[in-house]
């Protein structure tokens, strides 16, 4: 299951789906981005992680070939009375140690009863979502695998899924049925202090501006917004086109890298909504020449652990008026 959610993590969902026309299903959150990919002619079965939905929505899902992940109480009055013409395959989310979606151990037994009586519905797969997986010798790993396990060992299942992406990574023997692998799609890695290199993964984003402005400053001029940040001695800046009304983090600090004619610079002063500043130093450069805020020469993930964020909301921090480019 490709999980392309989140407008496939920032890269756009249409093009995602479009370049994972391997994978047998998709993974998405909700109703609207269901509609999208059929609109795009996506005709994948279709998993509705975090859906809410009625009992005339629910009656359409099986013809539509989505699959409802169901978590909650309050979801299963659409399920009363579906008829059998409407029968649909669902997905069964219980809550191993994540305390997130998903019904706690001692409730789903009798859910599960509910649903095996119910007309409409055709087969029941049984999923967990790992809380710890970006670091590998977390041991509330374990703890989930064993609750999961003995949970299934009790009851039959159409399939069973508990690996997400840095699951997929850090526990492979756990594959199960299905998968759910997300931002390692997109070649980011999603393991704690880990870069996509040493996996290896190549990064599908290379976030790209160029620069605006070139310009020679004394020592002790300051730079940006609040006057944060004093150039230290006389040096050439980079005004690059992008800010945090693109996408780049607003709270990235001063030394931040960012990647100019084949070297890292540094980021310098606070970052603006359309602006940021780089020292240039001896690097040969000039206005119209490419800056690469973060790729394959200057991993998403380094620039994220700058920030103190993670590569998830960088990623899917990208806004609507970047141009997305297919190379």
């Amino acid at each position: 299951m490709a999980i392309i959610k989140a407008d496939g993590y920032g890269h756009g969902m249409e093009l995602a789906a479009d370049a994972l026309q391997q994978a047998d299903e998709f993974g998405v959150t909700c109703q609207d981005d269901a509609e999208r990919l059929r609109a795009h002619g996506i005709n994948k079965p279709l998993t509705l992680l975090s859906s809410r939905f009625t009992h005339d929505e629910l009656s359409s899902f099986g013809a539509k070939r989505w699959r409802p992940v169901v978590y909650d109480l309050a979801q299963l009055d659409a399920f009363e009375q579906l008829p059998v013409s409407a029968a649909l395959d669902i997905w069964l989310k219980i809550d191993t140690g994540m305390g997130r979606l998903g019904f706690s151990l001692a409730e789903a037994p009798e859910v599960l009863d509910r649903l095996r009586v119910n007309p409409g519905v055709q087969s029941i797969s049984l999923m967990t979502h790992l809380a710890n997986a970006d670091c590998v010798d977390h041991p509330g790993n374990h703890y989930q695998f064993d609750r999961f396990d003995r949970f299934r060992a009790k009851h039959t299942f159409a399939q069973h899924s508990i690996l997400n992406s840095a699951g997929c990574v850090g526990f492979p023997g756990q594959a199960l049925d299905i998968v759910r692998p997300g931002l390692i799609l997109y070649g980011v890695s999603p393991q704690s202090g880990e870069y996509a290199s040493a996996l290896p993964l190549k990064p599908v984003m290379t976030f790209k501006s160029a620069l605006l402005s070139v310009r020679q400053v004394s020592a002790g001029t300051p730079i940006g917004y609040g006057s944060t940040y004093a150039v230290e001695q006389d040096t050439r800046i980079g005004i690059v086109a992008a800010g945090y009304g693109d996408g780049y983090p607003r709270h990235a600090p001063s030394g931040t890298p960012v990647f100019v004619n084949g070297t890292l610079v540094p980021l310098i002063g606070r970052v603006s909504m359309d602006l940021i500043t780089i020292d240039l130093g001896q690097v040969e450069a000039s206005v119209g020449d490419e800056v690469v805020l973060w790729g394959a020469e200057n991993p998403v993930e380094i620039v994220a652990q700058n920030a103190e964020t993670i590569a998830y909301e960088l990623t899917c921090g990208i806004t609507p008026r970047v141009e997305r480019i297919i190379i």
